[in-house]
């Protein structure tokens, strides 16, 4: 007969028993090895990616004529009909990153804030993020969207909504342009409504900030802020179909602003379903467009002065037919409305 057990003492495991347990462990031992090994695998992507982009930037800077390129003929001239008339509502982004570190002056605490930005930069090494490529918002930047938020279901954004009814809504590929606009029309694209990103709108500069992160027909990854935690905005789908990715070499803002003008009275653009077009995007951008497509002789604020964070201005847009045949765009100089912000000083 067996001895009884001991008060306190436990039947040793059967052979069995310990075969199981050790076939759990390596299980879960594989496991975590695959998704170390998928970690390393993104990782070393978004680094790869990123050097790739850090390589074109300075490449950029160097060659890139963005912003130089010739005006077309003064648009007030053109003795054309207007064939089409479309109403624009520019919406500039909140504060970047990026302006948040170089836009605040130059002062003592200038070294401070790019030491800092620069350990920020380190530690998003691996990461599919940058604090300089593509600039996300800033604190501030958040803070600014919410405000343009509030404003948008308030009172006083009842002429905006009701312009958003019947709007097809647009976003450059920057990652700043489209949260601002998530963020600050959340309420009106519930529902999964489209967002539809033209890398025409890219912002027409040679900073590594104006650089995007998102490949060719990918969407840009942007979050929300709700709660106090950084999350995916569920409102507001992101098609990316017409990203053709980072504006090239050779290219400049002019051509991108005339891609834009074609790309809203297309008949194959979804532009050509609604009067109105929402378009998130950048200063200089919408600076440059109006100096090409108002009227030379007009004098308006909107050529000399940028657009503030979130400013919102809505004015009309003709296609005109030239007596040539060729097409002509033109902003209607007095349709010009602030409708939230305003112009910087």
């Amino acid at each position: 007969l067996r001895s009884p057990l001991k008060h306190g003492s436990a039947a040793r495991p059967s052979m069995e028993e310990l075969n199981s347990r050790h076939g759990l462990h390596h299980i879960s031992l594989v496991f975590l090895v695959i998704a170390i090994l998928v970690q390393l695998w993104h990782g070393f992507a978004a680094l790869r990616r990123k050097v790739e982009l850090w390589i074109y930037g300075v490449v950029y800077v160097a060659l890139s004529k963005d912003g130089k390129f010739q005006l077309p003929p003064d648009p007030g001239k053109c003795a054309g009909q207007a064939k089409k008339t479309k109403r624009i509502i520019f919406v500039r982004h909140a504060e970047s990153a990026w302006n948040e570190c170089f836009n605040r002056g130059i002062g003592p605490l200038l070294p401070i804030r790019i030491l800092s930005v620069l350990v920020q930069e380190a530690a998003l090494l691996f990461s599919m993020d940058s604090r300089l490529l593509d600039s996300p918002l800033s604190a501030e930047g958040l803070a600014q969207a919410q405000l343009l938020e509030a404003f948008v279901k308030g009172d006083d954004g009842e002429e905006l909504r009701k312009l958003c009814e019947s709007a097809v809504f647009v976003t450059s590929n920057l990652r700043r342009a489209a949260a601002t606009l998530q963020i600050g029309f959340g309420r009106l694209l519930k529902g999964g409504r489209p967002v539809w990103i033209l890398s025409c709108l890219q912002e027409i500069s040679r900073n590594l900030d104006a650089l995007a992160l998102a490949k060719p027909r990918c969407s840009p990854e942007v979050a929300d802020w709700s709660g106090g935690s950084l999350r995916t905005p569920e409102t507001g789908r992101l098609q990316a179909a017409y990203n053709l990715g980072n504006k090239g070499l050779g290219l400049h803002g002019g051509q991108r602003m005339e891609a834009f003008c074609e790309w809203i009275f297309s008949d194959c653009s979804p532009a050509n379903l609604q009067p109105t077009i929402v378009v998130g995007g950048h200063s200089l951008w919408f600076k440059t467009f109006f100096q090409v497509y108002m009227p030379h002789s007009a004098y308006h604020q909107c050529k000399i002065a940028k657009l503030v964070n979130c400013g919102v201005v809505m004015f009309d847009l003709e296609l005109l037919e030239a007596p040539d045949g060729t097409r002509v765009y033109r902003v209607v100089a007095d349709s010009v409305t602030t409708l939230y912000g305003g112009f910087e000083e």
